[in-house]
């Protein structure tokens, strides 16, 4: 018994040294392989390695991906980013777009045995904490073990949380199961969803007994007080939000509207205040003020994430790019308005009338007045965010203009591969020199930054309606506006529907290609306009005439896409789990 239990201590130390990449400063290598329980537990030191293993899949740059040759953002399976697949590449957003995913197949399903192995990994922790000595290294004893406690309890309330958005309830594991045992493995039944999302708010409530507000910057990315807050927050709002909530039971917005206002003053008290330019926050390894929470990324994401985000041209590959629906969406700055509200059959652009009105600021006469949209010129005058977000055809990047005119250098097709002509900006690090690898850096992937407290707070405020209620959540919305230099804010006056219609665009255009898009469109149930339609890319010909043709036409069944089916290969362990419905 003895010499089994040590190998199996020995199998679980391996596994967690094989998946123990640096994600971030505080992060080091697993303990070394021939470990016992006891021994493993013996040194906070190790103990310490042991839970940092919990952190590796958070989710990054890209997204949690099969293996490290299919690399894509989760954007790239809603309307922010057109994906397309080349050969050799594991499942992907390319098999959601075209509904070709099943429980054999599909994107993302390594999540299911990644995430709940790290909330074994908790288990693990939690069961045996009271093995772990205080340490003494400070010359008597600190909160430094308390504090490991409280980042096990969070950790695994935040995977089960990621399990939730995926597959909704979920079997809960609170304790750790012998994997030798079938019996143990067998007969284990999902959990409703409602007990899923009580038992994250549970585990946040005890991960904020023990963890301090923040950390130092080397130990910058550890669970926090302020994170369980804003995880509570989300869980809140998304259980108030209309896939979870049919009824729509406003006791269910006020309780998220009530965590979000405390989650936002708690972080804005530990200093987790708005960056003072939206900019500043993304190309840089530097902690930026809005971050509360990040993925401290390793080299190979950041390296990854410039060769996909910059244009063919550069040395790039360029999978992805933004989509043109993502583009058309960014506001025209003078008036506050979306200048292309779609496309006719022919993909010529269907720009809104308040737009395609002459600005008077732009000549005395009004013979030479040019719109406020012009569809010759349809990237000048956009919300500032645009610019910092997506390098356009003509767009400055390391001494030169993009150029993705029908002989222009940026303008390359592998094969049968297309390309949206759109690059991905945000978190580019622009003086990396893809030929040569040099004068890469570092960066920080926010997982949790302030303005979506804002954001979700604002949307909480709308749902319960009352005019009180709409004003707070104009001026929430307008104080994100301010900061990303929208010169038109929200006025007052306008209608529950109306600010519900804002309150998303903001969000659209604020958080782009920060993973919580393809979400969103899931809580608010909107996904069946948003992503079963044709969607475009843009080309400009030798003339600069700009068109926009088809990209990809998506698919988007309601009767089974809202969440993802459970893995075949989990179904075939444990004929308990029942499958999602449509599956």
């Amino acid at each position: 018994m003895i010499e089994m239990k040590r190998i199996y201590y020995v199998f679980t130390v391996i596994a967690a040294a094989s998946i123990a990449v640096s994600c971030g400063d505080f992060l080091e290598r697993a303990p070394g392989d021939n470990m016992t329980k006891e021994e493993l537990f013996s040194k906070i030191e190790t103990a310490e390695r042991y839970l940092d293993n919990a952190y590796v899949y958070l989710p990054d740059f890209q997204c949690n991906t099969e293996d490290l040759t299919g690399r894509y953002k989760l954007g790239g399976a809603t309307d922010e980013i057109g994906f397309q697949q080349a050969s050799g590449y594991p499942a992907s957003p390319f098999d959601i777009n075209l509904g070709s995913w099943n429980p054999t197949q599909m994107p993302m399903a390594r999540n299911w045995s990644d995430f709940y192995g790290c909330i074994r990994r908790c288990n693990m922790f939690i069961e045996n904490y009271d093995l772990i000595p205080e340490d003494m290294s400070a010359g008597g004893a600190s909160n430094r073990k308390e504090r490991l406690l409280g980042e096990a309890y969070g950790l695994r309330g935040y995977y089960y949380f990621l399990l939730f958005k995926q597959w909704g309830g979920v079997p809960i594991l609170n304790s750790v199961l012998d994997p030798g045992n079938v019996e143990s493995l067998n007969g284990i039944k999902r959990a409703s969803a409602e007990e899923i999302v009580n038992q994250i708010l549970s585990d946040m409530d005890e991960a904020m007994l023990h963890l301090p507000e923040k950390h130092d910057d080397a130990n910058f990315g550890r669970f926090t007080s302020v994170v369980a807050a804003v995880v509570k927050a989300q869980v809140k709002l998304y259980w108030a939000s209309k896939y979870w909530n049919r009824d729509n039971d406003t006791a269910r917005w006020e309780d998220a509207a009530e965590a979000n206002r405390e989650a936002l003053n708690m972080a804005e008290k530990a200093g987790y205040i708005l960056a003072p330019t939206y900019t500043e926050m993304f190309n840089k390894a530097a902690i930026s003020s809005e971050f509360i929470w990040t993925k401290n990324s390793e080299h190979y994401e950041c390296y990854w994430w410039d060769f996909y985000a910059m244009p063919l041209g550069y040395n790039a590959y360029n999978v992805d790019g933004p989509l043109q629906e993502i583009v058309d969406d960014f506001e025209v700055k003078k008036l506050g308005e979306i200048p292309v509200l779609g496309y006719n059959e022919d993909n010529t652009q269907i720009i809104n009338p308040k737009c395609a009105e002459l600005d008077p600021s732009t000549a005395p006469d009004v013979a030479d007045q040019k719109p406020y949209y012009d569809p010759e010129h349809p990237w000048e005058g956009r919300d500032d965010r645009f610019y910092s977000c997506i390098l356009y055809n003509g767009a400055m990047l390391q001494g030169r203009p993009i150029d993705i005119s029908a002989n222009g250098k940026d303008n390359i097709n592998i094969g049968s591969i297309i390309r949206t002509n759109y690059f991905t900006r945000k978190y580019l690090d622009e003086n990396h020199n893809l030929v040569t690898n040099a004068s890469w850096t570092y960066r920080r992937f926010a997982i949790m930054r302030t303005s979506e407290l804002y954001l979700n707070y604002a949307e909480a405020l709308i749902e319960m309606g009352g005019a009180s209620n709409l004003e707070r959540a104009k001026e929430l919305i307008n104080t994100i506006r301010r900061r990303a230099k929208c010169v038109i804010e929200i006025p007052s006056g306008l209608t529950q529907e109306q600010l519900r219609a804002k309150v998303r665009q903001e969000r659209r255009m604020e958080l782009v290609f920060e993973n919580h898009r393809f979400w969103d469109v899931r809580r608010w149930m909107i996904a069946e306009a948003v992503d079963n339609k044709t969607v475009h890319r843009v080309a400009v010909d030798a003339d600069g005439k700009i068109t926009y043709p088809v990209f990809q036409k998506r698919v988007f069944d309601p009767a089974r896409h809202y969440l993802f089916p459970i893995p075949q290969t989990e179904i075939d362990k444990n004929r308990a789990l029942e499958q999602n419905p449509g599956w």
